[in-house]
């Protein structure tokens, strides 16, 4: 039977759920990213939310509120919501989102701790109007979450590891998962000896949107350069980047545009030091533009006029250990790519330049331009990205924790 969610004016939403019995007929997924396209980007956890909702009724539990100015996440609007707005809004009838609450001066603990017991309080009470009886709990937020995990009476605990993080909350995390799934092989071989059920489930792509055939009838975006090629990266301008080996490639290539496309954070994530000055530096270069946030919706047609897509990221071990979705979006779209030996660049050598030093990096940016591109190498790359679609990765787990599942009754059962 069908399943939906449906708004009361009880506790700002409630859910109603009719299911199949003895299948999981609800999910829970713990997110760092806020439900918020206005100035942000989609990201791993809306995706997986939204496929899960395909299948069931699913609540995306938004993180807190930052009430910090410095902070990256730091938002105005998000201010009033994070003192009085509704529990519960809904992206669609079958995916709920639930805000979180907070106050000013949360970094204190007692504080921080009341606030953990309020939110999960009242996710308890959402749940409890859900009639969800077999929840599936997928997390990829280890901050101050355990309050969260310890309210949700769940079937099945699913830990994503999106990156990563020097935290033990993370540990305690991966230790009491029934699975836990690792964006990269560096994660998946990193916790594997604390959880045996630990697998790979690498970032994906939305091949419906990032489709070059759709995105060659788009205007040209108008702050693109009228002529020239381009250099293109798609992404935050943050301290992940290596802007001295941005501002190297476009002396490099003067008669070329080096473009970027994201948001430059200001706060802990901002660029700093020479990585700042470098920046600063780009900022004055004629062949050099920095064109800040876009709209998902938008970037296929950014994406669409680039004639090598960059992945600059530093040489460390945040950086190795990651999984980034621009290169999913940029073999979506067919182009040549040029990358610091991140895993994913590693392990699809023949559809992604890989360059282990600077020279290396401008070297491939040069061949690239020299020799072209063939209708074969660009559906070669499409192809990584149509096995990386969101609906194949997060239903392929789907089917994963269900034969885990099974396997587990049949234990239980001797």
């Amino acid at each position: 039977m069908n399943a939906s969610i449906a708004h009361t004016p009880r506790h700002g939403a409630s859910v109603k759920l009719q299911s199949q019995s003895g299948a999981i007929d609800g999910a829970v997924v713990l997110s760092p990213f806020f439900w918020n396209f206005r100035d942000d980007m989609w990201q791993t956890t809306h995706h997986v939310a939204r496929v899960l909702a395909a299948r069931v009724p699913t609540i995306l539990v938004e993180p807190p509120v930052q009430w910090n100015p410095h902070n990256a996440e730091f938002r105005w609007h998000r201010i009033a919501n994070g003192i009085f707005g509704r529990r519960m809004r809904h992206a669609s009838e079958r995916l709920g989102i639930f805000g979180r609450r907070g106050f000013p001066f949360g970094r204190l603990a007692p504080l921080r701790r009341i606030q953990e017991e309020r939110n999960a309080r009242a996710l308890r009470r959402v749940l409890d109007g859900t009639g969800w009886r077999r929840v599936l709990l997928w997390h990829s937020f280890p901050y101050d979450s355990e309050a969260l995990v310890d309210t949700i009476d769940c079937e099945q605990f699913v830990y994503h590891c999106l990156d990563d993080s020097p935290r033990e909350e993370e540990r305690r995390l991966v230790d009491r998962a029934d699975v836990v799934f690792g964006v990269s092989r560096t994660i998946v071989d990193k916790y594997r000896a604390r959880n045996p059920r630990t697998f790979l489930l690498p970032n994906g792509v939305d091949i419906e949107l990032f489709d070059p055939d759709r995105a060659g009838l788009a205007p040209r975006p108008r702050d693109l350069p009228a002529s020239g090629r381009i250099l293109g990266f798609l992404g935050y301008v943050n301290y992940h980047v290596d802007l001295e080996l941005l501002l190297k490639i476009a002396r490099a290539f003067p008669r070329d545009h080096v473009v970027l496309v994201g948001r430059v954070p200001s706060g802990h994530t901002a660029p700093e030091g020479r990585q700042q000055a470098a920046l600063e530096i780009l900022g004055s270069l004629p062949n050099v533009r920095i064109l800040g946030f876009k709209p998902t919706a938008q970037l296929p047609a950014y994406l669409h006029a680039c004639d090598v897509c960059l992945i600059p990221f530093l040489r460390n071990r945040f950086n190795r250990q990651c999984d980034p979705l621009k290169f999913y979006q940029y073999m979506a779209m067919g182009k040549p790519v040029v990358s610091t030996p991140v895993t994913v660049a590693r392990q699809y050598p023949e559809a992604c330049g890989v360059a282990e030093s600077d020279e290396e990096f401008i070297a491939a940016i040069a061949d690239t331009l020299e020799r072209g591109d063939s209708a074969r190498e660009r559906e070669a790359r499409r192809a990584v990205a149509r096995a990386h679609s969101w609906p194949a990765l997060i239903n392929g787990a789907w089917r994963m924790l269900e034969e885990i599942r099974t396997d587990r009754k049949q234990e239980s059962s001797k």
